[in-house]
């Protein structure tokens, strides 16, 4: 059994994978991992429930509970499962997220409405994720990093000037406003009333 390499989430945190392999080697697995056969690795490859497979490798098991799944899914039915998988359970970070319902809607010429409607999110969700790939690559690390919330990095996404946005994502990151005053501070520069 293998990770599958396009698998949305692309970083786990270590803590949350150390609960899990103390849960799993005290309780054992309560839920079983799904994987898929591929010709092409000649391996069976996780659909979802890599945490699980990580947590239960950390717990030093020699065997995972597997639903094995011998139809032929698209890339796009994975995709769809794993997010679902991530959304659901254990959130993605907040660019992985926008990315896999990007490709999502590229891969099936969607909507972000209809990304929502097949995962069973509320479409602000999803809209929200995907204006945070229009911030520009340093902003988009810093929101990776942990250093700017989504929400304010929502907010300052409503801004069309890099430099305007680049001014507001350093002060989010030195902790000078919530995402309350990002979004403040974001009407503001638009002429509204905050």
């Amino acid at each position: 059994i293998v990770p599958d390499p396009d698998q949305p989430r692309v970083e786990f945190d270590e803590d949350g994978l150390n609960r899990l392999a103390l849960s799993i080697r005290e309780r054992g697995q309560l839920n079983p991992i799904r994987v898929r056969w591929s010709d092409a690795m000649e391996k069976w490859i996780i659909i979802s429930g890599e945490r699980r497979w990580r947590a239960a490798q950390r717990a030093n098991l020699t065997e995972i509970e597997c639903c094995f799944i011998e139809d032929d899914l698209t890339i796009s039915e994975i995709l769809e499962e794993q997010l679902i998988e991530n959304c659901l359970r254990e959130d993605l970070r907040p660019i992985e997220e926008a990315e896999a319902f990007a490709s999502l809607m590229k891969l099936n010429d969607w909507t972000g409405k209809q990304v929502a409607e097949t995962l069973r999110v509320h479409p602000s969700r999803v809209s929200r994720a995907l204006a945070l790939l229009k911030l520009p690559d340093e902003i988009q690390e810093q929101v990776t990093a942990g250093l700017i919330s989504s929400r304010s990095a929502y907010e300052i996404s409503k801004l069309d000037n890099a430099e305007a946005q680049a001014a507001l994502a350093k002060k989010a990151v030195k902790g000078e406003f919530s995402s309350i005053q990002a979004a403040s501070a974001v009407r503001q520069r638009h002429g509204k009333p905050t």
